[in-house]
């Protein structure tokens, strides 16, 4: 959904674009050929059972130690996700002949693999290459450009700080920040080389082949994630899967929001979750405090009626047009779970959100929107009538609704839209490659010159001589004083 509207613009610009994808585009134009992932993975639309979120929490309550353990229990199905992929996509033999044409440019997702960086050395692929990200940073991606990612003011996408955090979530934030990386250094870069030499020969680390980035476009904006140091090369492009051209909503939909006094309440927890999978005390507590609003509530709910299946002021239905849905004039809030797509939608929508977040950078997700005024952020483990209700009101108030209009506003207040700022980069790429970079030098020093520690020890020693020669002048000068004065008494 990010990166198909990029690519079809893109061929209907003229370029001949070739992809390689797991979600093959619908009658795709003329000059788009398509190589197809299908099979090579499990996609996992609507897959995620809730019971997962009932077990009990093995990771340790120590403070700092527990909650950077939480924040990296994502990477190992991370790094099984990539390395299986990998390891199938170096025998591809669709996508090896197409390696061995001749591009322009590039594109690559940076997300849990750098497979496809291999390859590209592999069949000697001269072109530049973009990055272009479904969500915001991976830990391993300001590096690629020479951004810079301080963890004492930039959270983690793996973790749920925001940009102001006290001294101990800057500690917690630094240990996620650095373990991560090692991480994805050792356990999935690292393995995708092992995978791509056996085949192909010897190879640089992906690590390093990195830093030939040209470009990386994001799919953020800092209205909404936060401001972050950037360069150049670091593009912001959130909402650029968002249509222009908006379809009419079902009629059972239309009827049903267009009825309702009070407006209506969108409730979706995404593609990936399954939410017939939700303990029944749990959907006890949705339908409890849901039935005591005064707005009605299209929740999306698999295996509802084809018309969806009323519940008092509850309408589930199996489906929901959610974009669309977000721009109706009658709809006041949106209950999520913190997928940065759906947040993208109802920003731009101007919409307030409940956020009930699960796993990955749905936490992240979440505060940036509380700490933007527009969402109010409710743990699923802690869960109650009450503090679901409490959240609820406070998202339906005067003062947060007026928040997410005005940060919709400020959303939309752009020199171009997402999609044409772009397709103006990548153009611009494909123009100059690397006569015109777009990254920082920082990208290409170690850490210890990075964060000054060389400097740091030059200063340090330069001042411990300095006091050293201080302290023995006066002694030296005493000593002269001491001796002279000794004469004197003789």
């Amino acid at each position: 959904m990010v990166f198909e509207p990029l690519l079809r613009r893109l061929a209907e610009r003229g370029h001949n674009v070739t992809v390689a994808s797991f979600f093959p585009m619908d009658n795709p134009p003329e000059n788009y050929e398509q190589i197809s992932f299908l099979g090579l993975a499990e996609l996992r639309l609507e897959s995620l059972d809730l019971e997962i979120f009932e077990r009990t929490n093995l990771l340790p309550k120590i403070p700092i130690i527990g909650n950077v353990a939480k924040a990296l229990s994502a990477l190992p199905s991370l790094a099984k996700s990539a390395l299986d992929v990998c390891e199938r996509v170096v025998k591809h033999q669709e996508l090896i002949q197409a390696l061995k044409n001749k591009y322009d440019a590039v594109i690559t997702e940076n997300f849990n693999s750098d497979c496809m960086l291999g390859l590209l050395h592999a069949y000697e692929v001269d072109a530049p290459v973009i990055s272009i990200l479904s969500g915001t940073p991976m830990p391993w991606t300001a590096q690629r450009i020479g951004a810079d990612d301080n963890p004492a003011h930039v959270p983690v996408i793996l973790s749920d700080l925001t940009s102001r955090m006290s001294f101990t979530e800057r500690l917690e934030n630094t240990l996620i920040n650095i373990l991560s990386k090692y991480l994805f250094y050792h356990e999935i870069q690292t393995k995708e080389r092992s995978f791509i030499e056996k085949r192909l020969g010897k190879i640089p680390h992906p690590h390093e082949l990195s830093k030939n980035m040209s470009l990386i476009l994001l799919n953020s904006f800092h209205a909404l994630n936060g401001v972050k140091p950037s360069v150049p090369g670091m593009v912001e492009v959130g909402g650029i899967h968002l249509a222009t051209d908006r379809k009419p909503l079902p009629t059972f939909i239309e009827k049903f929001v267009n009825g309702s006094e009070h407006g209506v309440i969108v409730f979706s927890f995404g593609s990936h979750i399954k939410t017939k999978t939700l303990p029944k005390y749990k959907e006890e507590i949705f339908l409890r405090a849901l039935s005591k609003t005064k707005q009605r509530v299209i929740w999306k709910f698999e295996e509802s009626d084809e018309e969806g299946t009323l519940i008092g002021n509850i309408l589930r239905v199996n489906w929901i047009p959610q974009y669309e849905l977000l721009n109706h004039d009658n709809v006041v809030a949106f209950i999520c779970h913190g997928g940065l797509l759906g947040m993208t939608e109802a920003v731009s929508s101007g919409k307030p959100m409940l956020v009930l977040p699960f796993f990955g950078d749905q936490f992240t997700n979440a505060e940036a929107a509380s700490e933007a005024g527009i969402a109010r952020v409710v743990s699923y483990n802690d869960l109650s009538e009450e503090t679901f209700t409490n959240a609820l009101n406070e998202v339906l108030s005067a003062q947060t609704r007026e928040t997410a209009k005005r940060l919709s506003k400020i959303w939309k207040d752009r020199e171009s839209s997402p999609l044409d700022t772009a397709v103006f980069w990548t153009e611009r790429v494909i123009r100059w490659g690397k006569a015109a970079p777009l990254h920082s030098t920082s990208r290409d020093l170690p850490f210890y010159q990075l964060a000054l520690l060389d400097v740091a020890a030059a200063i340090i020693v330069a001042t411990i001589l300095f006091i050293t020669a201080i302290c023995y002048i006066l002694v030296t000068i005493l000593r002269v004083i001491s001796k002279s004065s000794k004469e004197k008494m003789h």
